[in-house]
C-alpha cells in the first residue's frame, strides 16, 4: 500500500503552485515511510525474575534495538550484566526464580589481560622504584585489593607472589594482603650478578595470586617453574651498574658553589655537604657562617685539600638556633690549572640529626648558609641561602594513593545523590612496611568538570553538576615532598534518557471489564440480583498495559578536548538505570494513563501524554516520550502457553568489559511426575500485533482456567499473583495437553463477557507430530470441554474436578451454556453503544493519508479557480451576439487584407448606395457601399459566421497581412427611410483579385457568372 501510495504522489500537479505541492507531497511521503517502516515486534521471552545478590554496583544493559536479546524465546531469557565495583569478601550470585521454581550460581570471575584468564581477585600492581642500583638492589612493588575495606582477622585473602625474570635469570619472593588495608609489598633482593653486565638492563616483572598458608600470615614456598603462562604483567625495572648521584648543586655566589645530598635523613645519621671552589678563587681567607636548628649540629669542617687550605670551626649555641662559624686560610699556593672556571671540591662539612628530632613525623629543618671573604661583590655580602632537610624516623620511599575503585559512573545527574570514591594516602618504607597518612594532605583534580576532590583529600566525587566525562582523568597528592597521582575514569550519562514503552498506543481491550471504582455518587446497598447488578455496573473498560524501561549510554570525553567518544562497552550499548529514575518519573496527565512500580504502564482513559523524567537537581526534563490511548478496540487472539517444571541457568563472561556478565535461563519441561507442580508462563497476542506477558496485568483482573481432557488430571496450586501453577496428576508416554483459557474476572462477567476472551494449550512432555497451523479465530473461543481449575479476582475450582461426568457430557453442557449466553451479546452490545465515544488519535499512516487526500483537494480546487478566472476574463472580449438582441447596434467590424494603409483610409471616406437586397445575395457585396442584410432578412448568426470564415481562411494558404478594426458603435440616427437600429455598413477592402476569391467562395458564389459579376463590382468601386 505504502508503495501505491508514493506512485500516487509521484505524479503530482504542475503549475504555479508545484514546488509548494511537491513540499507537501514530500512531507506526507516522509510520514507515510515513517509508518510503514515501523515493524510490529515481537517480544516474546519467559518472564522470570534475574537478580545479582551481593554486588555492591551493577546495572543491566542492553543493545540498542535488541531488546528481548535474539536468543530470548518463550521459553527462555538472556539478561546481560555489568558489575562496576569489585566485589566484597564472596563471589556475587545470580539468581533466577519462576515461582515455585528458583536457581542460582556463582558469578565467574573476572577474566584479565592478556591470557583472558579468571581472575578471583580485582589487584591493582604498583611499582615504586623504576631503576635500581647496586647500593639499593631491591625492587619493591605495592599490591592493592580493590573493593573495600577488610576487617581485621580476615583469613582468606590470598598471597601475591612477585617474578622477576632477568637474562641472568629469575627471582621470586611473595607477600600477603594485610588488614585493613588490603594491600601489601614485595621487596625484591635482584643478585649482585644481575649488575655486572656493564651497561643498564630491564628486568620483567609479573606477579601470580596463590592461596594462604595455614601458617600465621605466611605465604608457601612456592614453585620455581616459569609463570610466563599464568602471570600478570606488572612492568619493568631498570638496573643500573652504578650509583647515581643522589645530591642537589645550588650555588652560594660566582666562586662557590654548594653540593647537599637530596634524599631524607633518619634521626642519628651523620651526613656531609660539600663546598666546591673554582680555580680562579684568588682570596687568601674564606668565612662560612652557618645557622641550624635544633636538632641538627655541625660537627666539623674539612678541607678537600689540607695543603692548600686550614679551616677552623666555631660554634655558638643560641635559644632557638646555633650558629657555626667556619674560617679558612691559604696553606699553600694552588698549582697551575689548564681551566681557571672549573670547580674542584673544598670543603667538607659534616652534619649530625639528633635522635627524636622527628617526634614520630616527618620534618623539615632549614639550614642557613652565608658566604665571606675579600674581594666580594658588594651585593652579595648580605646574601644568604636557606636548605632545608627532610628527617624522618622511617627511611620513606615513596607516596602511593589507594582507591576502591579506579572506575566511577556518574548517576548524580539522574539521582541527585554524590557518588564517592574512598581513597587512602599510604607511604612505602625501605623494609616493605606500610603506613597511612592522615595529616597534612595536599590534593587537586586536574578538571574539576569532571571529578572534584573533598576538602579532607579522603575521596573523589561526583555531586551531579558535573557535565563531562574522562578516561584518565589525573588526581595530585601531596605530603611533606612527597607528590604521587592517581588515574581514575569517569562515565558521565549522555542525555536525554531513552524512554522504552512495549507499546506507545494503548488500546481498549475488547470485552474485557474489570472492576473499579464506580463514578459519581455511591449507591445504597442492595441484595440478591441488584447487589450483582449493581457490581457489573461497577466494571470498568480494561485497556492494554505496557512495560517500561529508562535507558541512557554512558561516555568518558577525551581529555584533549576533542570531540571523539568513548562509550561504555560500546557505542550501541545502552544501560538499564530504571531502578535509578523510577522515582522521578511521572505521567504527564495522570487520568489518561499511570505508572505502576515505576515499570509498568496502565491506560485509564482516552487521550493523549507522555512520560517524563525529572532531574531531581533542576527540574528539567531529563527525557520525555509521548504515548496515546484511545478507544479502539483489540482482541486478544490467543494465548502462548509455556509450562515451567524448573528453572536453569547459565552463566558466562563478556570480552567488552571485565566486568560484563551475560545469565541465561530456561524452562524445563520434561514429562510431569505424579502431583508434580507446573508453572503456567503466558502471553497475550492481541490483534495490533503486539504481545504482552501476564505479569504485566493486575491479577485480580485476571480470569485464567486451566482444564485437561482426562478428568482429575490437574488441581489449582497455590495462588502467586498473575501466575498461573497447577498440581498435575500425571502425564502418559505422549505428553498431557492443558488448556488455558482468560475470562473476565467473576464480578464483571457478563452477557458475552462469560465467553473466554481467548484461550491457549500447552503440552506437558512431548507434543504430538505437528500439522499445520490452523488461522487464528477472529472472535473469542469458546471454553474448553474439560474439568477446569480457575484463578480470577477468586482462585476457584470447577466443580467438576473428580465428578463422575466423561468428557462428551461436558463438551455438550459447554456448548448449550455458550448458545444461552450468546443471546446476552446484543444487550452487552447495546450498552457498549450508549458510551460517548472520546476522540480517537490518528495514527501516522492515516495522518500521511489525509495529507495526501488534501493535497489532490488542494490541486482540484486550483485548477477550477484557474478555470474560472480565464472563462471570466476572455469573455468580456467577444463581440455582442446578433441572435440574441437584434435590436442592440451592431459594432463596424472592418477586414483590411491589403498592404495600402492610404488605399483603406480612402475607402472608409467613401460612401457608395446600397445594393438591391436579395436572397443569397454574399455579405461581400456590402464592400461596395450597399446596405447589409438587415437581422430578419439575413440567417441567424450569418455575420459571425462570415467572420469566422474569414479567420480560418486567414489562418492558412497564400494571403498577406489581415487586420482587425473594431469601433464602437454609432448613436441610432433617425431616418425616415431606415428604421431605428439597422446595423452599420460592414465593408470588406481588398487589394487583388486573388486577395478576395477565397473570402466568397464559401458564401455560396460558386458560379464563374455570379462570381464574375461579383468581381466587377468589386473593381467598378474600387
Amino acid at each position: 500500500m505504502c508503495a501505491r501510495m508514493a506512485g500516487r504522489a509521484a505524479a503530482a500537479p504542475r503549475g504555479p503552485c508545484g514546488p509548494w505541492l511537491c513540499l507537501l507531497v514530500a512531507l506526507a511521503l516522509d510520514v507515510v515511510r515513517v509508518a510503514c517502516d515501523q515493524d510490529p515486534l515481537d517480544p516474546v521471552y519467559l518472564p522470570a525474575a534475574l537478580e545479582l545478590l551481593d554486588a555492591p554496583e551493577h546495572f543491566r544493559v542492553q543493545q540498542v534495538g535488541h531488546y528481548p536479546p535474539a536468543n530470548s524465546s518463550l521459553g527462555s531469557r538472556s539478561e546481560t550484566f555489568l558489575l562496576l565495583q569489585p566485589w566484597p569478601r564472596a563471589q556475587p550470585l545470580l539468581r533466577a526464580s519462576y515461582p515455585p521454581f528458583a536457581t542460582q550460581q556463582v558469578v565467574p570471575p573476572r577474566v584479565t589481560e592478556p591470557h583472558q584468564r579468571p581472575v578471583p581477585w580485582d589487584v591493582r600492581a604498583v611499582l615504586v622504584e623504576a631503576a635500581v642500583t647496586p647500593a639499593e638492589p631491591h625492587a619493591r612493588i605495592l599490591f592493592h585489593l580493590k573493593g573495600q575495606d577488610w576487617p581485621p582477622g580476615h583469613g582468606s585473602l590470598p598471597c601475591a607472589r612477585l617474578h622477576a625474570t632477568h637474562p641472568a635469570g629469575t627471582a621470586h619472593r611473595a607477600c600477603r594482603f594485610q588488614p585493613t588495608l588490603g594491600a601489601c609489598v614485595v621487596e625484591l633482593e635482584f643478585p649482585s650478578h644481575w649488575f655486572s653486565q656493564g651497561s643498564a638492563t630491564r628486568a620483567e616483572l609479573a606477579y601470580t595470586l596463590e592461596p594462604a598458608s595455614e601458617g600465621p600470615g605466611d605465604c608457601g614456598p612456592g614453585g620455581e617453574e616459569d609463570p610466563r603462562e599464568q602471570a600478570l604483567p606488572v612492568g619493568s625495572v631498570e638496573l643500573h651498574p652504578a650509583d647515581p648521584p643522589q645530591y642537589q648543586e645550588v650555588p652560594l655566589d660566582e666562586a662557590v658553589t654548594l653540593r647537599v645530598p637530596d634524599m631524607p635523613v633518619r634521626p642519628g645519621q651523620l651526613f656531609s655537604a660539600t663546598l666546591l671552589l673554582r680555580h680562579n678563587f684568588t682570596a687568601s681567607v674564606l668565612t662560612l657562617r652557618i645557622k641550624v636548628k635544633k636538632g641538627l649540629l655541625v660537627t666539623a669542617a674539612r678541607p678537600a685539600q689540607p695543603t692548600l687550605w686550614a679551616a677552623k670551626l666555631d660554634r655558638f649555641k643560641g635559644s632557638k638556633h646555633h650558629t657555626t662559624l667556619i674560617t679558612c686560610h691559604r696553606a699553600g699556593p694552588s698549582g697551575p690549572d689548564s681551566s681557571p672556571l672549573e670547580l674542584s671540591e673544598f670543603l667538607w662539612v659534616d652534619f649530625l640529626v639528633e635522635n627524636g628530632t622527628s617526634g614520630g613525623v616527618s620534618v623539615t629543618r632549614p639550614v642557613t648558609w652565608q658566604l665571606e671573604y675579600p674581594g666580594q661583590a658588594p651585593e652579595a655580602e648580605k646574601d644568604k641561602m636557606v636548605w632545608e632537610i627532610l628527617v624522618s624516623e622511617r627511611d620513606i620511599r615513596a607516596l602511593i594513593p589507594l582507591a576502591k575503585a579506579e572506575e566511577l559512573v556518574n548517576t548524580a545527574p539522574l539521582t541527585g545523590v554524590p557518588r564517592r570514591v574512598p581513597v587512602r594516602l599510604v607511604t612505602v618504607d625501605s623494609g616493605g612496611d606500610l603506613v597511612e597518612v592522615t595529616e597534612h594532605i595536599g590534593c587537586e583534580s586536574a578538571n574539576t568538570q569532571v571529578l572534584q576532590v573533598s576538602e579532607a583529600c579522603d575521596a573523589v566525587f561526583v555531586a551531579g553538576k558535573e557535565s563531562r566525562g574522562a578516561r584518565g582523568l589525573r588526581v595530585d597528592f601531596w605530603w611533606r615532598r612527597l607528590r604521587a597521582s592517581l588515574r581514575l575514569t569517569v562515565w558521565a550519562p549522555l542525555l536525554p534518557l531513552r524512554i522504552e514503552l512495549t507499546d506507545t498506543t494503548l488500546e481498549q481491550v475488547r470485552g474485557w471489564r474489570v472492576p473499579g471504582p464506580a463514578e459519581g455518587a455511591p449507591e445504597p446497598e442492595a441484595t440478591g440480583a441488584e447487589e450483582a447488578e449493581r457490581r457489573a455496573r461497577g466494571c470498568r473498560l480494561q485497556y492494554q498495559r505496557a512495560g517500561v524501561r529508562f535507558l541512557v549510554p554512558f561516555a568518558a570525553h577525551p581529555l584533549d578536548s576533542g570531540r571523539r567518544l568513548t562509550h561504555l562497552l560500546g557505542p550501541d550499548w545502552l544501560l538499564d538505570v530504571s531502578h535509578l529514575v523510577a522515582p522521578h518519573a511521572r505521567v504527564q496527565d495522570p487520568r489518561v494513563a499511570s505508572l505502576e512500580g515505576g515499570r509498568v504502564l496502565v491506560g485509564r482513559e482516552p487521550g493523549v501524554t507522555s512520560i517524563e523524567v525529572r532531574s531531581p537537581l533542576s527540574d528539567s526534563i531529563l527525557g520525555e516520550q509521548a504515548l496515546a490511548v484511545t478507544d479502539d478496540k483489540v482482541s486478544v487472539l490467543e494465548l502462548r502457553v509455556q509450562p515451567v517444571m524448573g528453572i536453569s541457568l547459565a552463566l558466562s563472561r563478556g570480552t567488552a568489559h571485565p566486568g560484563e556478565v551475560t545469565a541465561t535461563c530456561w524452562a524445563q519441561s520434561a514429562l510431569p511426575a505424579p502431583k508434580q507442580e507446573v508453572a503456567l508462563s503466558l502471553w497475550l497476542s492481541f490483534s495490533d500485533h503486539t504481545l504482552a506477558p501476564a505479569e504485566l496485568y493486575d491479577h485480580h483482573d485476571l480470569g485464567l482456567s486451566v482444564s485437561a481432557e482426562e478428568p482429575g488430571a490437574v488441581l489449582p496450586a497455590e495462588e502467586r499473583g498473575a501466575q498461573l501453577g497447577v498440581v498435575v496428576s500425571g502425564a502418559g508416554a505422549e505428553g498431557l495437553p492443558l488448556h488455558v483459557a482468560l475470562h473476565p474476572p467473576e464480578p464483571c462477567r457478563r452477557g458475552r463477557h462469560r465467553v473466554p476472551l481467548a484461550s491457549g494449550t500447552a503440552w506437558l512432555g512431548l507434543p504430538p507430530a505437528p500439522t499445520p497451523a490452523p488461522a487464528l479465530p477472529s472472535r473469542p473461543a469458546r471454553s474448553s470441554p474439560a474439568p477446569e481449575a480457575s484463578v480470577g479476582g477468586e482462585r476457584r475450582a470447577a466443580g467438576s474436578l473428580g465428578g463422575s461426568r466423561d468428557v462428551r457430557g461436558k463438551f455438550e453442557q459447554a456448548e448449550e451454556e455458550a448458545r444461552k449466553e450468546e443471546a446476552d451479546a446484543r444487550e452487552e452490545e447495546e450498552e457498549q453503544e450508549e458510551m460517548v465515544p472520546a476522540p480517537q488519535r490518528v495514527t501516522d499512516l492515516e495522518l500521511g493519508m489525509y495529507a495526501l487526500l488534501g493535497i489532490f483537494c488542494l490541486a482540484i480546487l486550483i485548477f477550477l479557480v484557474n478555470g474560472v478566472v480565464f472563462v471570466l476574463r476572455y469573455q468580456r472580449k467577444e463581440p455582442p451576439d446578433s441572435a440574441t438582441d437584434p435590436a442592440s447596434p451592431q459594432p463596424h467590424n472592418w477586414v483590411w487584407l491589403g498592404t495600402d494603409q492610404e488605399e483603406l483610409s480612402r475607402q472608409l471616406d467613401r460612401q457608395s448606395p446600397g445594393l438591391p437586397k436579395g436572397e443569397g445575395s454574399c455579405p461581400c457585396e456590402s464592400g461596395g457601399g450597399g446596405e447589409a442584410p438587415t437581422p430578419a432578412q439575413a440567417p441567424a448568426g450569418g455575420t459571425t459566421s462570415s467572420l469566422s470564415t474569414l479567420a480560418r481562411k486567414e489562418a492558412g494558404g497564400r494571403r498577406k497581412r489581415v487586420e482587425f478594426v473594431t469601433f464602437a458603435p454609432a448613436p441610432p440616427v433617425q431616418l425616415p427611410e431606415e428604421p431605428v437600429g439597422a446595423p452599420a455598413v460592414q465593408s470588406i477592402l481588398v487589394a487583388g483579385e486573388e486577395d478576395i476569391r477565397w473570402v466568397c467562395e464559401d458564401m455560396g458564389l460558386k458560379d464563374p457568372e455570379e462570381l464574375r459579376s461579383y468581381m466587377e463590382r468589386i473593381r467598378g468601386s474600387s
